[in-house]
């Protein structure tokens, strides 16, 4: 009978399982380090991709605070030329304000009144004179409030008093002055011809 010794084969065996285990180990290791490289790769891309964007929208986030400080910049200077208009435009319909008070004036006060005194405080006139009627005080009142600039005749003072050995009648009379209507752009509307002032 023929002996065969199998124990070096078997030692064979078994040291090239521990081999080829070893090696599916670290083909396994290699595999599992390559697959989380390849994860954290991605997710670093993704990272970097989103700080990018980040960053981007800090720039744009930026250049758009200036512009707004610009644009309120702008807005402030606007504001200040519409209020420098306005205060022009207010001096310009107002400049010949007083040549059209004391015209309207002179043509309102009827025969026999005289003015002595004028005082004007914003819209309110007050004026102080003598009057040889009453009627003509009354007059003066009707052509007051007939006229274009005046409105709001109010006699505070009438009263019996001498001039140059006259008997006259002192008075003391404040009006407003109309508001510019919104057609009228340069002031107080010229008085047509033909028409009480």
């Amino acid at each position: 009978m023929i002996r065969i010794n199998l124990l070096p084969y078997r030692e064979a065996r078994r040291a090239q399982r521990s081999q080829l285990l070893v090696l599916a180990f670290v083909g396994i290791l290699l595999l599992a380090v390559l697959l989380y490289y390849g994860v954290y790769s991605i997710f670093s891309a993704r990272v970097a991709d989103e700080r990018g964007k980040v960053q981007y929208l800090q720039r744009v986030t930026t250049q758009l605070d200036q512009k707004i400080a610009s644009i309120a910049d702008l807005r402030k200077k606007r504001d200040e030329l519409f209020s420098r208009e306005g205060i022009i435009t207010d001096l310009q319909n107002k400049r010949d304000m007083v040549v059209h008070l004391f015209n309207t004036l002179a043509r309102v006060t009827p025969d026999g009144v005289f003015l002595t005194h004028l005082r004007q405080t914003g819209n309110a006139i007050t004026v102080d004179g003598y009057a040889q009627a009453n009627d003509q005080v009354a007059a003066f009142m009707r052509n007051i409030e007939a006229s274009r600039i005046f409105e709001k005749p109010e006699l505070n003072i009438i009263s019996k008093s001498k001039l140059n050995n006259e008997d006259v009648g002192q008075f003391t009379l404040q009006m407003s002055i109309r508001p510019p209507t919104a057609p009228a752009q340069s002031g107080i509307p010229a008085p047509s011809k033909g028409t009480q002032p």
